[in-house]
């Protein structure tokens, strides 16, 4: 193998790794989500977005849960599911319907981005809010309701 085919393809293995690694805790899938938060005891951070037409979601996503110091906590504290309802990206009929239903039961005013803190049993810890603060803030902000 030439030098330039092995550096290539030790990126590619460390750009997978880090990928998976990062959004292993992410999901789309709410079923999986509320399983997986069951099964590990963890709060889940419920995620509505519009991600290709609310700033304010895209700036959320970018300073705060895209963040590697967030994705960590998160992987360690967290279950995310982000419920995304994007104008000009087609979602799956199946991940559309979730999402919808979970906006009737978590979200029925229709706020972008709005962030809800669940227990595993799905019941609302805390609705909190996205005020352009730091990854840092946002994590010092989340904390305490981690424990409750």
């Amino acid at each position: 193998m030439t030098r330039v085919l092995k550096l290539s393809l030790c990126i590619f293995l460390i750009l997978i790794f880090n990928t998976t690694a990062s959004y292993s805790q992410v999901f789309e899938n709410a079923n999986e989500a509320f399983a997986n938060a069951s099964s590990h005891n963890k709060k889940i951070l419920l995620v509505f977005s519009g991600s290709d037409w609310c700033a304010p979601c895209v700036q959320l996503e970018n300073k705060i849960l895209s963040t590697k110091t967030f994705m960590d906590f998160a992987n360690k504290n967290l279950i995310v599911i982000h419920a995304d309802f994007p104008q000009r990206k087609k979602l799956s009929k199946e991940i559309q319907l979730q999402n919808d239903a979970l906006a009737e039961k978590y979200n029925p005013s229709g706020e972008f981005p709005e962030i809800v803190l669940l227990n595993a049993d799905q019941s609302i810890v805390k609705k909190l809010s996205y005020t352009n603060q730091t990854t840092a803030e946002f994590i010092v902000e989340i904390t305490p309701y981690l424990s409750k």
